[in-house]
């Protein structure tokens, strides 16, 4: 009786040492979105949700079954927003008046 006992034992403690290097492989990648996939808000930081090894930022938790639903459909969502507002906000640079005055002697017309 003893026995089993220790044998029973040791397996509880040896399965969860066994299971535990293929969860550890799991790595969670911060997607890094600055607009809710949902509500197109600016994220949170607190609220976050996984979807196939990937974590994406939420504007609040009720964003969450939303996402779950559809997760293909609100990550499209997502990224052309945050595209568009990366094009927006791209910085254009202008041409200040010493510039075009060393284009100016550059070209002879001064």
């Amino acid at each position: 009786m003893k026995k089993l006992l220790a044998v029973v034992l040791l397996v509880m403690f040896l399965i969860p040492l066994a299971v535990l290097p293929v969860f550890a492989n799991e790595k969670v990648v911060n997607v890094g979105n600055k607009i809710c996939p949902v509500s197109g808000d600016p994220v949170s930081g607190t609220s976050f949700v996984e979807y196939q090894g990937k974590r994406y930022g939420l504007c609040c938790p009720m964003c969450k079954a939303p996402f779950l639903k559809d997760p293909v459909k609100y990550i499209a969502q997502m990224e052309a927003k945050e595209k568009a507002s990366a094009s927006a906000t791209a910085v254009v640079p202008v041409n200040s008046k010493s510039e075009k005055m060393e284009k100016g002697m550059e070209q002879g017309s001064l």
